[in-house]
């Protein structure tokens, strides 16, 4: 008799034990409904970490509910760092854990209050530029719908502006895939294969962009940074001419052009460009500083030819057309020093220019203000 009892002691002993862990499961729910998440949370986490309580589905959907309701809760909102990522964490666990389970309709209903507060805080997060953060909220996101193409746009963006290139170009490749209707996505990830060397890829990624949106200027201009980028002039060039179509008064790539006729020796076409830039932007350094270069090295290779004339009558006659040409580059440096007056590389050829015209006293007042 005396065993009998002592084995009845200890199987009532184990009833107890297990008891006790329903009833943490219980007690949770208690302080939840009363509101004192504090106590709520201690006991939810104790039956979520004990054998006899937790692989129960109501463990870690009442878990989900009182992280989702310590959420910007008055009193209880720092009750965990990350309320609504433990939240759709535990409700998608007791799904996992019981496909038919009781409260499933509930469950999916808090699910989708836990998504939608999750993208609110990505937003709020991603315009304070807490980047890492706001991708953080938007993954959340697609944990829980993971076909969600606003929480994967932003997703893509939060990860390209925190650094996070692999990411973000996962995200962008999976809208790309879908022939997502934002032209930016196809700029983006074309700029993030093309940092990488790829431009290939990124020629590839903006092709597909201008079929679907023919008329974004952003992807033309983005197909020309790729041509300039690769040294391919003629492609630049054909790209430049049909951004102009689509922005007329946009001086960069009015410069732009300039610069690809420039270095393919087309001269006279380079010049109007950049007095069209000029004409947009009344203070475009890069412009005149670029007009006035080109005139200058004109004009120091017509002199250097010069140079190789035996007769005086030859040289008087080249002399006058390569100090035309210097004359022509002096208005356009000087308002290029104008508009940055440190510029050493403008200060430098005005040097070079006013000793060519014997302009002696602006070169003395340019030599003062160099300290030399």
């Amino acid at each position: 008799m005396k065993k009998l009892l002592i084995l009845f002691i200890a199987f009532v002993s184990v009833a107890n034990i297990s008891l006790g862990q329903k009833n943490k499961v219980q007690t949770a729910w208690n302080y939840y409904k009363y509101d004192d998440l504090q106590r709520a949370a201690e006991a939810i986490e104790a039956a979520a970490v004990h054998e006899q309580t937790s692989n129960s589905a109501k463990t870690w959907y009442y878990r989900g509910l009182i992280y989702l309701k310590s959420y910007k809760h008055e009193k209880y909102a720092s009750l965990d760092p990350d309320p609504l990522g433990k939240a759709a964490e535990s409700l998608q666990k007791a799904i996992k854990l019981e496909p038919d389970f009781e409260y499933k309709d509930e469950v999916n209903q808090n699910l989708q209050v836990a998504a939608n507060q999750l993208f609110a805080l990505g937003v709020e997060r991603f315009t304070a530029k807490e980047y890492a953060k706001a991708l953080q909220s938007f993954e959340s996101v697609l944990t829980i719908s993971p076909g969600d193409e606003m929480a994967t746009l932003n997703a893509a963006y939060s990860a390209d502006r925190s650094g996070q290139k692999a990411k973000a170009k996962q995200y962008y490749n999976d809208l790309i895939s879908k022939d997502y209707k934002e032209a930016r996505i196809y700029v983006f990830q074309s700029g993030l294969l093309k940092s990488e060397g790829d431009t290939a890829a990124a020629l590839s990624v903006i092709e597909k962009g201008r079929k679907l949106f023919p008329a974004d200027n952003n992807l033309v201009i983005e197909e020309l940074n790729i041509y300039l980028f690769r040294g391919d002039d003629q492609k630049a060039l054909e790209s430049l001419n049909y951004a102009i179509q689509g922005d007329p008064n946009n001086p960069s790539l009015h410069f732009a052009l300039g610069t690809v006729y420039d270095k393919t020796g087309k001269k006279t076409e380079a010049a109007t460009s950049y007095k069209k830039a000029i004409e947009l932007k009344s203070d475009y350094f890069d412009a005149y500083y670029n007009l006035g270069a080109m005139y200058f090295n004109e004009a120091a290779e017509l002199a250097n030819k010069a140079n190789d004339l035996k007769s005086n009558t030859e040289y008087s006659k080249a002399k006058e057309k390569f100090d035309a040409k210097f004359k022509e580059a002096e208005p356009f440096l000087e308002k290029a020093l104008e508009l940055s007056p440190g510029d050493q590389n403008t200060m430098a050829s005005l040097k070079q220019l006013y000793v060519r015209l014997n302009e002696m006293e602006k070169y003395k007042a340019l030599e003062s203000k160099m300290g030399k």
